[in-house]
């Protein structure tokens, strides 16, 4: 993949989203609700995918450290905050396996 093409890529989706935000209509309360509880349980099937290897068990020292300073975070409901938590988790696990 170019980076032309990434670009464009992007820029597509980004239009796509924003012109959705600006002609759509809202959509009603109960509907908002059931979507804004979504990425959490999105998130939550994503890391427990992340964190299980069929045939081995655990994943590395790495990513359960990730995960442990991502889920450490996540009552602060801030996505920038848990992926900033997450690599300092991995960056201390990274830290913690080279002291030992």
């Amino acid at each position: 993949m170019t980076w032309p093409l990434m670009l464009l890529v992007g820029a597509i989706t980004f239009a796509s989203r924003a012109v959705s935000l600006v002609f759509l209509p809202q959509l009603p309360a109960r509907v908002r609700h059931v979507l804004d509880r979504m990425p959490t349980a999105i998130f939550a099937g994503l890391a427990a995918h992340s964190l299980v290897l069929p045939g081995s068990g655990l994943a590395d020292i790495h990513t359960l450290a990730a995960a442990t300073g991502a889920l450490l975070v996540t009552p602060r409901h801030s996505l920038p905050l848990c992926l900033v938590a997450g690599i300092a988790g991995y960056v201390l696990g990274d830290l913690a396996l080279r002291l030992l």
